[in-house]
């Protein structure tokens, strides 16, 4: 009997460091897709993050001035498979913007073995950034979907005077309460278990569950140009997410999708997003010729 509780014991101690360590692993995949699929003359870039991992990328050059980072969310790549970033970069480009595409770290063709919510990308997308445009030349926008668009959100508050529009497509706002679900979903951890799984991730890990949550960041971005989009189908951000952002900002720029779930309002009515984001000054009217 007490070789069972033993075991019992030790089995409940370590099940969520392994829990949190599979939750943190990125997801690498070849890049399939190119911008010459567009006819799109492009260019294959390249950075170092300040903790010597190799991302990779796309700039996509363009007449103007204007230039957008898009972002993908956790699991996802250039690829855009989960999103339609891919496509919706032929979008931006359309309208005579300079695009700019990246693999995350520990996604896509890009170095590294886990994710970090955000705290580490949006360090390592505002140093490509000013490897990108060292002088300032180009007017910035940003565009990132889940976890790309947390990054964009963090991006946003680190130097808010650098973008000229953010769109953020579902970001989480209550950091907790979506760890909270999904540990119940994903590993049938009790809500209770939170404490002790966010001191693992913290302590062994490098996370930071504190910087990751984006309640008191999107309260201080509220003045911001942001435009946030949600889908009212969304399994992994109910609407809890987008309420308690409207609750706080009670001028933002919010946009729900009905019918569609996580980052999929652009892959099911593309025209209709296009329009939406037309509609909010995010890009020109017309298209133009970008190369």
């Amino acid at each position: 009997m007490t070789t069972l509780f033993f075991l019992l014991l030790l089995f409940l101690l370590l099940y969520p460091f392994w829990v949190v360590h599979k939750q943190t692993l990125g997801k690498s995949e070849t890049i399939e897709k190119r911008p010459s699929d567009w006819s799109a003359y492009y260019e294959e870039i390249c950075y170092y993050t300040s903790d010597g991992l190799l991302l990779k990328g796309w700039w996509i050059p363009a007449k103007s001035k204007r230039a957008v980072l898009l972002l993908h969310g956790n699991g996802g790549s250039r690829n855009g498979y989960h999103s339609g970033v891919f496509e919706l970069g032929h979008v931006y480009h359309q309208r005579g913007f300079n695009v700019m595409m990246v693999d995350l770290r520990a996604h896509g063709e890009s170095e590294g073995k886990r994710v970090y919510f955000g705290v580490k990308e949006h360090e390592d997308m505002l140093g490509w950034l000013q490897a990108i445009d060292p002088k300032g030349e180009y007017q910035w926008y940003l565009h990132g979907f889940s976890m790309g668009a947390t990054t964009v959100l963090m991006m946003a508050e680190r130097e808010p005077i650098r973008f000229v529009k953010v769109v953020a497509d579902a970001p989480w706002i209550d950091f907790e309460a979506l760890v909270k679900q999904e540990l119940w979903k994903r590993a049938s951890m009790p809500p209770f278990a939170y404490p002790y799984v966010r001191w693992i991730a913290e302590t062994f890990l490098g996370q930071d569950f504190h910087f990751a949550d984006n309640r008191e960041r999107c309260r201080r971005l509220c003045d911001q140009e942001i435009l946030y989009i949600f889908e009212s189908e969304d399994a992994l951000l109910p609407a809890l997410h987008y309420e308690s952002l409207k609750e706080m900002c009670r001028s933002v720029k919010v946009r729900v999708f009905d019918g569609v779930g996580h980052v999929d309002a652009f892959k099911k009515h593309p025209e209709y997003y296009v329009e939406v984001l037309q509609d909010e000054g995010v890009y020109p009217l017309s298209i133009s010729h970008a190369s």
